[in-house]
């Protein structure tokens, strides 16, 4: 048997083992200090339960970022030999998409019908709570560039209407 022993003060809580009959253990008990007796194999498989379910959870956030194709937002994408990145001026997500849009579209232009490029390298032209957008995009949500798009547009919409920065 288990006797979980609690104070009934602010001190902290004291948990303490102890093997015996029932009767046997009411002599080590205290006044003013609150018991719950526990049956000593049903805590211990509740514990084994625990244990199975932290090391599931251990394996699963180890082997989240151990599958690369899991975190990747366009799978098979095939990089040109000779492929350089363009330059791209950096989206943060307070000028309008669509002009930024534009202009990755005509930096890319060599490759604007290899649709896993676009949206491989889009990554490279956000910065900041856009780039963290990007991230946290869900593979089965977005299967296109057009998919791509729309979702960047939805995302920053608010800003669509407003009058191009001037230079």
């Amino acid at each position: 048997m288990v006797v979980n022993k609690v104070s009934a003060t602010t001190q902290p809580r004291v948990l303490q083992v102890l093997t015996g009959e029932a009767s046997a253990m009411k002599d080590n008990i205290s006044e003013g200090v609150q018991t719950v007796l526990i049956n000593a194999d049903m805590t211990k498989s509740k514990l084994d339960v625990l244990e199975e379910r932290l090391t599931m959870i251990e394996r699963a956030s180890a082997y989240e970022f151990g599958n690369a194709a899991g975190l990747c937002l366009v799978l098979d994408v095939v990089i040109p030999p000779k492929f350089k990145v363009p330059e791209f001026e950096k989206y943060k997500g307070a000028t309008c998409p669509k002009s930024h849009l534009i202009m990755y579209c005509r930096k890319m232009a060599a490759h604007a019908h290899n649709e896993k490029l676009l949206m491989h390298f889009f990554q490279d032209s956000l910065a900041g709570m856009s780039l963290n957008w990007y991230m946290h995009l869900e593979l089965a949500r977005v299967r296109s560039w057009k998919d791509l798009v729309d979702a960047f547009l939805k995302q920053y919409k608010y800003n669509i209407d407003m009058a191009p920065d001037k230079m």
